[in-house]
């Protein structure tokens, strides 16, 4: 199961990147951002059962998507 989540998190992180460099859609690329954080989070809490450096591995992922959701929600309420 947890290589499911992993897919699927690629592709949410893929679509951020279309949404929101390619069609500019300030607002969807933040949702889309939500539900990768949202991804990431249950991953990171499945990689701690299975192995710990892929749990440290991905704090630092966890905290630069929680920076491009800041930077995010400033564009949106900016534009």
């Amino acid at each position: 199961n947890t290589i499911y989540i992993y897919f699927i998190h690629i592709v949410f992180n893929t679509t951020w990147s279309i949404i929101f460099f390619g069609l500019h859609k300030i607002f969807y690329a933040l949702v889309v951002l939500v539900v990768l954080i949202f991804l990431i989070i249950i991953l990171i809490l499945r990689f701690k059962r299975v192995n710990m450096l892929s749990y440290y591995l991905m704090i630092p992922y966890l905290l630069w998507c929680f920076y491009a959701l800041i930077l995010n929600i400033n564009l949106f309420l900016i534009n």
